[in-house]
């Protein structure tokens, strides 16, 4: 499947988001994508801020003729219990990872700082801001390792204006100290 065909659908899940009025923000690989280097992924992360008489707006704006999505009992659970579920699109196999928002200091403030600019081809989208995406691959190394997320996190810094101060608070206030050292040696 070609980039412009991934991103044509990743578009139009994110428009059919905000006509739910579902507040959301790309985050993962897409979102370290707009700010560092290019990559191939075929998913794409989302984090939403829903109440728990929302899931049934995800029946309304994906349908099961182009999506698979859990059902609302499912959906429910997940947003009650801040969890997350798969948005699967049947034409092209894409999934899209919907996680439903922490509530910890940094989720929230994270979710506060998040930048509307432009993801592909003239739309705009809610993004993560640079910083909190570094902050969350340094996270996501801690549990599992992946150098994937240094090489992403030296994109970002080789291509993005940062709020160090921000940046290196939440490290610190997180424990990241570890994963940071090994992006900057």
């Amino acid at each position: 499947m070609s980039l412009p065909a991934i991103m044509t659908v990743f578009q139009d899940v994110l428009l059919r988001i905000e006509e739910a009025e579902i507040p959301y923000m790309v985050v993962g690989s897409l979102s370290s994508i707009v700010y560092g280097e290019p990559r191939m992924t075929k998913d794409m992360d989302v984090v939403i801020d829903v109440k728990a008489q929302d899931a049934s707006k995800f029946e309304l704006y994906f349908p099961f003729s182009g999506f698979y999505c859990p059902p609302a009992e499912i959906l429910n659970d997940e947003i009650i219990n801040r969890g997350q579920f798969n948005l699967l699109h049947h034409d092209s196999g894409l999934k899209i990872d919907v996680i439903i928002r922490k509530q910890s200091p940094h989720a929230i403030e994270e979710f506060r700082r998040r930048r509307k600019i432009s993801f592909w081809k003239g739309f705009e989208a809610y993004i993560a801001s640079p910083e909190d995406v570094i902050i969350k691959k340094l996270d996501y190394y801690r549990e599992g390792g992946s150098e994937k997320h240094l090489t992403d996190i030296r994109g970002i810094l080789a291509s993005s204006e940062l709020d160090r101060i921000y940046l290196e608070g939440w490290i610190k206030t997180l424990g990241l100290d570890a994963a940071w050292k090994k992006v900057t040696l």
